[in-house]
C-alpha cells in the first residue's frame, strides 16, 4: 500500500501488514494509519556488513575433522530472509514462593520456511531499529502468518513451564491459579538470516548466518575421511572396552547382567561418538547444542 509521510508529504509504499513506517526521505517514524509518530511497533535489524559466505567458511575450518582447505571452497548460493519474529517481554512469579519467579525476552518466529530454525534461537534484545521499507527489496520478504495473540499464548506457556521446573527443583507444590504475571509486547521484527550454499569437491553444502552478527546458526561440512576412521575406531574401543569390563563383572557376580550392563554402558558412550564423528557429513551450530537448546543458556 501506499503512504504518506506527514512531515514532508513524501509517498512510498510499504507491505498491508506495516502499520509503523520511517519515511525514507526525512526520517519520520509514524502510524501509517493515523499519521501520528510512532514509539514502538514494527522494527528490523540492520544487517552486518561482513560477507555471510566467509564468515561461514572459516566457521567451519575451525571444526573437527573439516579439511584444510575449506576457506577456498566455492559459494554458489546467497539469499538474505527477512523473517518475521514477534517480541515479547515476560515476568512471572508464584504468589506462594517468592524464590520462583522468571523474567526474559522472547523472540517467536512468525512465518517463513525458516521460522522451524529459529524457534527458541537467542534473539539479540537491543539493536533493532524502525522498519524502513527499503528492506523489502533486499531479499526475501516474508509476511507474518503467526498472529501476535497466538505468540503470546506460547509465551506464556513457556513462562508456565520455566516457573513449574523452578518449582519442581525446589521440590515445592505447583499450581497455575497461583502465577503473577506480566507479558508485554515489544512489537513486529523483521531479523535477517543468510542462507549460504557452497561446493567442496563437486558436492554441495548448506549453511545458515545470522544477518546481524555472523552466528552460525546451523551448517553441515564434508567430515574427512581421518577423522572418520579416528572416532570409528574410539567407539569401537569404547564398546570392546564395556565388554571385556562386563564379562568381568559376571563372572565376579556369577550374574550375565554385567555383560549387559557394560555393553548398555559403552553403548551409550560410543554412540555419541559415532555420531559425531563417524559420518560423511557433520552439522554443526555456533549457537545450538546437539539436543536442540541453545548454548548460551539453558531453556527459561
Amino acid at each position: 500500500m501506499e503512504v504518506q509521510c506527514p512531515t514532508c508529504s513524501a509517498k512510498f509504499k510499504v507491505p498491508d501488514t506495516v502499520t509503523v513506517a520511517t519515511c525514507p526521505y526525512c526520517g519520520t517514524t509514524f502510524h501509517v494509519h493515523t499519521g501520528e509518530e510512532a514509539t514502538e511497533e514494527h522494527y528490523f535489524f540492520p544487517p552486518m556488513k561482513k560477507d555471510a559466505g566467509g564468515v561461514l567458511l572459516k566457521f567451519l575450518s575451525r571444526q573437527y575433522g573439516a579439511p584444510a582447505d575449506i576457506t577456498g571452497a566455492k559459494i554458489t548460493k546467497k539469499q538474505l530472509h527477512w523473517v518475521p519474529v514477534h517480541f515479547f517481554y515476560a515476568h512471572g512469579r508464584y504468589r506462594r514462593w517468592t524464590t520462583i519467579e522468571e523474567v526474559f525476552f522472547e523472540g517467536v518466529p512468525a512465518g517463513s520456511p525458516l521460522a522451524p530454525l529459529l524457534d527458541g534461537y537467542p534473539f539479540p534484545v537491543r539493536g533493532k531499529r524502525f522498519f524502513d521499507q527499503s528492506i523489502v527489496g533486499k531479499g526475501r520478504y516474508y509476511e507474518p502468518e503467526v498472529t501476535k495473540e497466538e505468540a503470546e499464548k506460547k509465551v506464556y506457556e513457556h513462562l508456565l513451564s520455566a516457573l513449574r521446573s523452578e518449582a519442581l527443583e525446589e521440590d515445592k507444590p505447583f499450581e497455575d491459579d497461583n502465577v503473577e504475571y506480566e507479558i508485554k509486547y515489544q512489537g513486529l521484527v523483521h531479523y535477517p538470516v543468510w542462507e549460504v550454499h557452497y561446493e567442496y569437491s563437486g558436492e554441495e553444502f548448506y549453511g545458515y548466518v545470522d544477518g546481524t552478527d555472523g552466528r552460525v546458526i546451523e551448517a553441515n561440512y564434508p567430515l574427512m575421511s581421518g577423522a572418520r576412521k579416528k572416532a570409528t575406531l574410539l567407539g569401537t574401543g569404547l564398546i570392546g572396552a564395556g565388554l571385556v569390563f562386563g564379562i568381568a563383572a559376571a563372572g565376579a557376580y556369577g550374574s550375565i547382567w554385567g555383560i549387559i550392563g557394560g555393553l548398555i554402558s559403552a553403548g551409550a558412550g560410543s554412540y555419541g561418538i559415532f555420531k559425531k564423528g563417524s559420518v560423511r557429513r557433520r552439522t554443526v551450530s555456533e549457537v545450538s547444542s546437539s539436543d536442540g537448546g541453545n548454548i548460551y543458556f539453558k531453556p527459561i
